[in-house]
């Protein structure tokens, strides 16, 4: 034994010393677990000799070895070693070894394994086995309160017991005794309450630990005979700091605050916590946890943990709530106080009770919430800038901020959420009852800052009232709740702020006042001969000749964006000034840069909207659309399609870059790229901007006309480009990261975030050469992108019945092999998928080819990105490289853009994933075998790939695809349907939603098919433990359902599945490597009968020595 012994303390020791290599401990630590698996008897006896150790490494060592004993070999065991081990575990737990906290918490783990192999049925004295070891000491008395905690974690809260017999039995024996357990609790604290020593103080963490623990299930009913009392008891401990009692107390409160029960009992609980003492208990400390401010940390926590008491109450409230709750203004006063506070955290917890409660119909009328909530309005425009960042000294919010938050991007995280709250609750308060104040305070701001001082008003006041007015004016205007003299009075804000643009120099301010201006937009669908005005303000900003200051720029992207929104928002306001407005677009025209022309183009296509006829509205479009479609129909131009060397030499890649800004400025190469953009642009923006009065023909098309051949050419050029040969052909002045390569942005953007709806852009500050050629070819493809999908969606009838449509979706085709995954993306979305959904049944051959390339070049990528992964994922144990990364979202947001393109196809809605309309051509290739076959092949492959996003939105459009086969889905695809199926369940059986889903798709699959193909059935034969019996029996169930039509509900056919499955659903990591536990059988606990209350004064004896 002593050799053991000495083998295992030589082992600890090199365990727990810091100089020891890594190997050496490892090895050390496989010395431990041997000697765990020596035989039972061994370990006790190690166990035993161990706990006796005065050295606390050995003596928790001693209880892990007994812990391991009870756990894994009880049932191995025979009874009276079981007792022993009993016994021995409550006369060590009476031992002063106990007054250090890691063995008490060890001793009670052990406790409590026990009670999960033994209690009720064979254990009936724990509660006075414990009770005795409380009796020693107020240390001692501490490991009742943990062994209780430590089991309702494991079977209540963390659900850790498996066995589901036990875990009942457990579960019903916990809460038979959850009278007795809560009397203890209040007991231990208001015995504690009038002592003051350190082991008292820890006495009360343990009883307030388990408290909470039990708090947050209990049923109200079980609660109500003790929650006045213990919740005064807790609140007494709000104002001691010892310990950090008083947090503890306060996340008591809190976890009480947030259950999540019968919303009819609730009631109980919540006026409870809005009680005298409990609210102004909580109120006092809070005062005094914020009296202290951001310098000392420990409070500052306290109050953090204190808001979220209240914040909680407040949204508990929200859900129960039938009438007011005592003290409720007092309650609102200190979420008031919370929501003025300088930390974004309170606030932001703040607010959140303000958005829960303005929408419930009985507190939305109270006159105190409405009272308090006026107060909130006022605030709210000071309390939505932004400021506070965690990197900067110069508020008193970045004390508060550098204790909340990681980064600045931590904090502007928090801060988008509760700006996003603050906007909800004025959205709310935009009805009659407010909409004085809100219109007031709107006011109020442009008169006394605005107009008055603009010079003095921060950029981060600019940003926060242009979201407030914008907000409270849009929101009102459109709730009609604006009468004609809040109009009147909003109208001389706008002459004001013309007036104000007219003296103005600065662009930076320039465009702020623009920004303003544009919540005042409101006023010219009543007045609109302020539209007048307007434009001879506009006028000077968009007439001066700007170079390169970009500033200035910006300054006329901003006026031509403003007017393009109010043409767009108020157009049937502004018929009669539409004349007014083409003229001032065509009077500036010459002042315009190339991008700056396009962009105004747009206006003047909305403005062909308003049109009174189909052929007025196509020559107004001619007519706009003609310099841009001149250009793309000269020889030069038409030339530069028809190669790539030709593409690449045109622009000047072939050729060296620009060394500066000054020579990129006299670059004819770079003038080429601005025209051909500016140019492209414009044929976007007009199609993006127009809406035809005669659907479904589109005004614009026939003047697009001429040009389509060649804007499909370019499709097939930009592809080729990736051809890997024309990476030799560019000037190596651009750099050593190709020109095809993704840009930075879309980079970051990938690498931060996993969201395919995320939209990418190249504007990039720099003067690299490789970085605008990047960003060039970027925009171009994309606005190529875009068009052709407004072509697909606003002019269908006249495209695909074009007889060239054929030759135009070849060249859409083309080269897709060569398209890199950060393209082929966009591609999707943006081209393919309304493309080929708009197509119409006439035309689906036209299209068919098209379809088929895109579906099997999916299926191929898709199948080797993914296998390339898990390549990676077998080869590599160190962290993933940023490339790696990069590799692995794309692949995800690939897959993704897939399922998108195939739950249109089939017309699978996002809204409860429900079949609405589908693709026009669904009919025409669910008849096509071969393109069904791989559109069938790639459906199911996605169920394969490690995605359980893309998973769970693909398996809608895998049953539709085997309802929708029907009679001529043929045998290899009925088998190759099942098997990926449970393939699938193999790679996501751990992911709780995708492992439902599937399993109703298997069952689904099989019970469709069965009958015709009887190698299904082998299949799951095949299946590890999965007998011929249990097939069979699986078929005549079926069999049964569809002869008698009563089909079991979804649940029953997931659990048949699951049963008839379960060797081959994956488990979660921790579960594959979780050893088994195999709890003692035990007889069911017999139904109690109904008796008194037990008294419990005889257990004052226990805290007597405390």
């Amino acid at each position: 034994m002593e050799d053991r012994l000495n083998v295992i303390g030589n082992a600890l020791e090199a365990i727990y010393n810091t100089t020891v290599s890594n190997e050496r401990r490892a090895a050390a630590s496989q010395v431990i677990e041997s000697a765990k698996e020596l035989s039972p008897a061994d370990v006790e006896q190690i166990a035993y000799a161990l706990i006796s150790k005065k050295d606390l490494i050995l003596a928790r060592t001693g209880w892990n070895f007994l812990e391991h004993i009870i756990k894994f070999k009880w049932l191995v065991i025979d009874e009276q070693s079981r007792f022993t081990i009993r016994c021995t575990c409550f006369a060590a737990m009476k031992s002063d070894a106990m007054l250090r906290n890691e063995l008490r918490c060890a001793a009670a783990r052990c406790v409590v394994l026990m009670m999960e192999h033994e209690w009720p049925q064979n254990w009936p004295e724990l509660f006075d086995q414990l009770e005795d070891i409380a009796s020693v000491s107020a240390t001692h008395a501490q490991i009742p309160f943990i062994t209780l905690q430590l089991l309702v974690e494991n079977v209540v809260t963390l659900v850790t017991v498996e066995n589901i017999s036990r875990r009942k039995d457990l579960n019903n024996a916990i809460a038979s005794n959850v009278p007795r357990i809560l009397h203890i609790i209040h007991l231990a604290l208001r015995e504690c309450s009038v002592e003051i020593t350190d082991e008292s103080y820890s006495l009360v963490r343990s009883a307030l630990d388990l408290f909470g623990e039990l708090v947050e299930w209990l049923p109200a009913n079980v609660l109500e005979p003790y929650i006045n009392d213990l919740l005064y008891t807790v609140c007494s401990f709000l104002d001691t700091p010892q310990h950090c009692i008083y947090e503890v107390a306060a996340k008591c409160l809190w976890r009480l605050a947030s259950r999540k029960q019968a919303k009819n009992e609730e009631n109980l609980v919540v006026f409870a916590l809005f009680g005298d003492v409990p609210m102004r208990s909580i109120l006092r400390a809070a005062n005094q946890a914020a009296s202290v401010g951001a310098g000392n940390v420990e409070h500052y926590r306290f109050l953090k943990t204190l808001c979220n008491v209240l914040s909680a109450l407040g949204i508990h409230l929200a859900d129960v709530c039938t009438q007011r709750p005592p003290n409720f203004g007092m309650y609102l006063a200190a979420i008031e106080a919370f929501f003025s506070h300088p930390s974004v955290y309170l606030r932001n917890e703040a607010v959140a009770v303000f958005a829960s409660l303005i929408n419930h119909e009985k507190i939305g009328d109270d006159e105190i919430f409405n009272e308090c909530i006026c107060r909130v309005i006022i605030s709210t425009p000071n309390s939505l800038e932004k400021v506070g960042y965690p990197s900067q000294n110069g508020h008193e919010t970045c004390r508060f901020s550098q204790h909340d938050y990681d980064d600045d991007n931590d904090f502007s995280h928090e801060f988008t959420q509760f700006r996003d709250r603050c906007l909800k609750v004025i959205r709310s308060c935009c009805t009659e009852k407010h909409v004085g104040l809100l219109i007031s305070i709107v006011e109020k701001w442009f008169i006394s800052r605005c107009l008055i001082c603009p010079d003095l008003v921060r950029q981060t006041e600019w940003d926060a009232m242009q979201r407030f007015s914008k907000l409270v004016l849009w929101e009102c205007h459109s709730r009609k709740l604006l009468n004609p003299d809040s109009y009147k009075r909003l109208s001389l804000l706008f002459d004001g702020m013309l007036i104000l643009m007219a003296k103005c120099t600065s662009p930076l301010l320039m465009n702020n006042l623009l920004s303003m201006l544009s919540t005042l937009l409101v006023t010219v669908g009543r007045y609109p001969q302020l539209l007048v005005s307007l434009l001879s303000q506009l006028r000077r900003p968009l007439s001066d000749h700007v170079d390169d200051d970009i500033d200035e720029k910006s300054v006329k992207r901003h006026c031509i964006a403003l007017l393009l929104r109010i043409v767009t928002i108020f157009a049937d306001d502004i018929k009669g000034q539409a004349g007014t407005i083409l003229e001032f677009c065509l009077s500036i025209r010459p002042f315009l840069s190339l991008m700056q022309l396009a962009s105004c183009m747009q206006i003047i296509a909305a403005l062909s909207n308003l049109c009174v006829d189909f052929a007025t509205q196509n020559n107004f479009l001619s007519s706009a659309l003609s310099d841009s479609l001149h250009y793309f129909l000269q020889t030069e131009i038409q030339e530069v399609f028809q190669s790539d060397i030709a593409f690449l030499s045109f622009f000047g890649f072939t050729s060296p870059a620009p060394a500066n800004v000054a020579e990129a400025a006299k670059s004819s190469f770079m003038l080429n790229r601005r025209r051909f953009r500016a140019h492209l642009s414009t044929l976007e923006g007009i199609m993006a901007q127009t809406q035809s009065i005669a659907p479904p023909f589109h005004p614009a098309y026939s003047a697009f006309r001429p040009v389509l051949p060649a804007i499909f050419l370019l499709v097939k050029r930009l592809n080729s480009l990736y051809d890997p040969k024309n990476a030799s052909v560019i000037h190596m002045s651009y750099g050593p990261i190709s020109i095809f390569e993704i840009t930075s942005s879309e980079r970051q953007q990938l690498l931060t975030s996993v969201d395919s709806c995320l939209s990418s852009t190249a504007r990039i500050l720099s003067d690299d050469p490789g970085t605008h050629a990047r960003a060039f070819l970027f925009d171009v493809t994309e606005k190529m992108q875009t068009l052709i999908g407004y072509f697909a969606s606003k002019a269908a009838k006249q495209l695909f019945s074009d007889s060239e449509i054929g030759s135009w979706s070849l060249f859409l085709s083309c080269h897709l092999t060569y398209i890199p995954d950060f393209r082929l993306r966009f591609w999707l979305r943006r081209t393919w998928k309304p493309f080929l959904c708009a197509c119409p049944e006439a035309a689906y051959h036209s299209v068919r080819q098209l379809l088929l390339i895109v579906i099997e070049e999916l299926s191929k990528r898709l199948q080797s990105r993914w296998k390339q992964l898990t390549t990676l994922e077998c080869s590599e144990d160190e962290e993933p490289s940023q490339e790696q990364l990069l590799v692995e979202h794309m692949a995800c947001i690939l897959t993704r853009e897939c399922t998108i393109l195939l739950r249109d196809l089939f017309g699978i809605s996002d809204v409860g994933d429900k079949i609405e309309e589908a693709s026009c051509i669904k009919n025409c290739f669910l008849k096509d075998e071969d393109v069904i076959g791989k559109i069938v092949e790639c459906v199911f492959l996605c169920l394969t790939y490690r995605d359980a996003t893309s998973v769970v939105r693909i398996i809608p459009v895998c049953r539709n695809v085997t309802e929708s086969l029907n009679e001529r889905c043929s045998e290899g695809i009925a088998v190759f349907m099942l098997v990926q199926s449970i393939q699938s369940l193999q790679i996501h059986g751990s992911d709780e939603l995708a492992v439902t889903h599937l399993l109703s798709l298997v069952f689904f699959i099989y019970s469709s098919l069965r009958e015709r193909f009887s190698s299904l059935s082998q299949i799951l034969q095949q299946v590890p433990e999965c007998s011929v019996e249990e097939v069979e029996r699986l078929d005549r169930r079926i069999a049964s359902m569809k002869c008698n039509k009563d089909f079991a509900n979804e649940k029953m056919k997931r659990e048949i599945m699951k049963k008839l499955l379960r060797t081959v659903i994956a488990t979660s990591v921790g579960e594959q490597h979780r050893r088994p536990v195999h709890h003692r059988p035990l007889p069911p606990i017999p139904r109690r009968k109904e008796h008194p209350e037990e008294d419990f004064t005889d257990l004052r004896f226990l805290f007597d020595d405390i």
